[in-house]
């Protein structure tokens, strides 16, 4: 019989079928996985968890601009610490964040401005009805790509249920040449990736495949401590404005042309994401 070790991590080593195994939740329930989760979001100056602080600025002003944001019933989901729904409040929309880290929400909680318009509901987007009617919602940082197909659809209906007649679905998604951009490999450490994973002792496997027919790529993470170990599954989905605009016109939407991520401007292509409107189609 085969030792468990080398069946584990011959397993680990073979690419499953994409999205068959999903473990996103980990990354925010997890008490310590959140709160590296949230270091990450508050620094400004790099793109791991959130965007840097000058995209996110430019993002809420080219909304403001697209929008006019004062007033504006708004809901932002999957909103983290709340460094858009911050910066949205400001601008004088009326903002409800909605996310499922218990960390990230009570950093919410924690720092909502005297004066604003800001609530934070700790829900799953995926399970819980949202909240409505809302004449904007916004997805941003590719939490869309991160979804299976079938939880997409889940998703879209939901958002669709939560609009406002004449309201807008603004979501950012991953494009091709992001893709191609990476490289399948195996790597692994001693407290990989500087003690993320656990407070205890650890090693870690990571594993990127590229499905390149699908669109699809996973980073599979194996995490082993003398007191447990687990599996992180981080999938991700990338879009033409083709396949993304036909995605969101299967569920009812009419798309306009993507935007740049930050200045709003015609998206160009190349190896970057982009902002799609959406709006129920008809209305």
């Amino acid at each position: 019989m085969e030792p468990t070790l080398y069946r584990q991590l011959a397993d680990f080593d073979r690419p499953p079928e994409p999205f068959s195994r999903y473990t996103v939740d980990t990354l925010w329930t997890d008490p310590h996985i959140g709160r590296q989760m949230l270091g990450y979001h508050l620094d400004p100056d790099h793109d791991a968890a959130s965007r840097k602080a000058t995209t996110i600025e430019a993002t809420v002003d080219w909304l403001d601009r697209r929008f006019g944001l004062r007033g504006k019933r708004l809901l932002d989901l999957g909103c983290g610490p709340g460094l858009y729904a911050t910066r949205m409040a400001a601008r004088g929309a009326r903002v409800t964040g909605l996310d499922f880290s218990p960390v990230s929400m009570a950093y919410a909680r924690a720092n909502v401005p005297a004066g604003a318009d800001l609530r934070y509901v700790e829900g799953n987007y995926l399970t819980d009805t949202l909240p409505g009617p809302a004449d904007l919602v916004t997805l941003i940082y590719g939490d869309y790509c991160a979804l299976s197909p079938d939880r997409r659809r889940t998703l879209l209906a939901s958002v669709a249920a939560s609009l406002a007649p004449d309201g807008h679905f603004v979501l950012d998604v991953y494009s091709p040449g992001q893709m191609a951009a990476m490289a399948e490999g195996l790597e692994f450490g001693h407290r990989y990736m500087n003690g993320f994973w656990a407070e205890e002792d650890y090693y870690a496997f990571k594993r990127t495949a590229l499905y390149a027919d699908r669109l699809v790529s996973l980073e599979r993470f194996l995490v082993a401590s003398a007191q447990r170990s687990f599996e992180v599954f981080n999938w991700m989905q990338y879009f033409t404005p083709d396949s993304i605009a036909a995605e969101l016109a299967d569920a009812g939407y009419a798309v306009e042309a993507p935007v740049e991520v930050g200045s709003g401007k015609p998206w160009a292509g190349g190896a970057t994401p982009f902002f799609v409107i959406a709006r129920r189609a008809g209305s």
